[in-house]
């Protein structure tokens, strides 16, 4: 099942990450998860309530900003790589492909940072949501028993 968004205005759909580039995905992202929960936290909190809240979003994207800033460029790379690469854009009832593996590149000229980097948390929190959900519960119980 895909999810769809909108973000700036331009409505997208995102495909599900296969199970060896959500492995690779969550690896990559694990020495970064808990600078994202209370991004994604916010995410399910306040749904489409955050879109009228600059604010709000800015204060939710901060810890995302600082944990791309600290990860290893390929790192990086890889993980914006493999999560625009399932996602679609409606163009006049059609779904195009935002990303051109081949040549590594935005098909649309429009997607500027902030798009970009909203878009690969979606397809994160879409595809890797109930995986980190599970490992923080298992951490917090773990801790709890200690």
């Amino acid at each position: 099942m895909s999810l769809e968004f909108e973000i700036a205005g331009q409505r997208y759909r995102a495909e599900k990450l296969d199970a060896f580039k959500q492995l690779h995905v969550s690896r990559k992202i694990a020495p970064i998860v808990p600078k994202l929960l209370p991004m994604f936290l916010k995410f399910a909190e306040s749904g489409d309530a955050m879109k009228a809240d600059l604010t709000g979003m800015a204060q939710a994207f901060e810890p995302l900003a600082q944990a791309l800033a600290d990860m290893p460029d390929a790192d990086c790379e890889y993980v914006f790589n493999a999560c625009l690469g399932v996602v679609a854009r409606n163009q006049q009832g059609n779904w195009a492909s935002v990303w051109n593996q081949n040549a590594k590149s935005l098909m649309f000229d429009d997607i500027d940072l902030g798009s970009m980097t909203q878009i690969t948390a979606k397809v994160i929190w879409d595809s890797l949501g109930p995986f980190i959900s599970g490992l923080l519960a298992n951490k917090a119980a773990g801790q709890t028993a200690a």
